[in-house]
């Protein structure tokens, strides 16, 4: 039976990315299903069913080559900037152990976490993102209407004015005169610069920066720490070795010094260096406690278990930095704003 022509405006949009929170959610049901006792095609059955957008077209094509034969994760392989490169070689290692169900589990886990951390960060900033937002737009009004007409009242006084009114008279003057030349240019100056700044070339100087800016290295480098040890960690919990494991957690850290310890330490640990030995070499990025608690889980075998502590540890330290983020902050806006 031929499927039934849908309206434009009853179709859906396919062309949007995929959200974090839908990742999660189809990574859980997958697992939950899985443990139920269904089959793989028929748990993408009901996966494609309970999804929509874009998520949902990706699933269909991975639904289809799994029922023509094709291994999840294969499939799943041309979708691993959605679902992510931890995602994708969980699944592969699960499918070649049995130990699929247990694999989601554990990336569901990792992405909720990371998704937590997440927005923690997003609700820190909203509040200081909202003030120096109004600010600059209740400046760019007042410069642009206001001070104009308090100009003309100080120019009238037959005083000698203090510097700092002549300037302000003068600022006035000039948006007067240019205000609707000099506003377009300053905002797009600003949008250049935002965009300009968070270029991938300008990363050694913007992420370096970060890491030495006071109140923000901290919170930044807990961030990164905490990301490193619940991805290795869980890559261990599923069953991928630690040298592969060092391979994709180079593509999932942010940072880029972080990003570029984890790259020395793929290629070095082919030498038979231990993983607490290289991850001392960075004792500006690692403390001393992650090295002795790397040390304490590679001779007790309890690895994994350990890298989930020192994750969770880092996490709640980010959530609880995040919930005073703001109070920090307030002091410093209401100063310079």
């Amino acid at each position: 039976m031929a499927e039934e022509k849908k309206p434009w405006y009853k179709k859906e949009l396919t062309f949007l990315p995929v959200s974090k929170v839908d990742v999660v959610t189809m990574t859980k049901n997958f697992s939950i299903m899985l443990e139920a006792g269904l089959t793989v095609p028929e748990s993408l059955e009901v996966l494609v069913e309970q999804s929509g957008g874009r998520l949902k077209k990706i699933l269909k094509k991975v639904y289809s080559e799994v029922q023509s034969g094709e291994l999840l994760g294969d499939a799943l392989e041309p979708g691993r900037r959605v679902f992510g490169p931890i995602f994708v070689s969980s699944v592969k290692v699960g499918e070649s152990s049995g130990t699929l169900s247990q694999n989601l589990t554990y990336v569901a886990s990792q992405m909720d976490r990371e998704l937590e951390v997440l927005r923690n960060i997003q609700g820190a900033m909203l509040y200081p993102a909202i003030i120096v937002i109004a600010t600059f737009i209740l400046g760019f009004a007042l410069a642009t209407f206001v001070l104009p007409q308090m100009s003309k009242l100080f120019k009238s006084l037959d005083i000698e004015l203090p510097w700092t009114t002549r300037l302000l008279i003068w600022i006035a003057d000039v948006f007067e005169h240019y205000g609707l030349l000099i506003t377009p240019i300053l905002i797009g100056l600003f949008i250049f610069l935002f965009f300009f700044f968070f270029r991938k070339f300008m990363e050694p100087v913007t992420h370096r920066f970060l890491l030495l800016l006071p109140g923000v290295s901290n919170f930044v480098h807990d961030i990164n720490r905490a990301r490193f040890c619940r991805s290795i960690g869980t890559m261990l919990q599923s069953g991928i070795p630690i040298q592969e494991g060092l391979g994709i957690v180079r593509g999932v850290m942010t940072n880029y010094l972080y990003r570029n310890s984890v790259e020395h330490m793929y290629t070095s640990i082919e030498s038979g260096a231990s993983f607490a030995e290289l991850v001392a070499k960075y004792p500006h990025l690692y403390p001393k406690m992650v090295e002795r608690m790397i040390v304490v889980g590679e001779r007790s075998g309890s690895m994994a278990d350990t890298l989930i502590y020192l994750a969770k540890f880092y996490e709640e330290k980010v959530a609880i930095k995040a919930k005073n983020l703001a109070s920090i902050i307030e002091p410093v806006l209401l100063i310079f704003f």
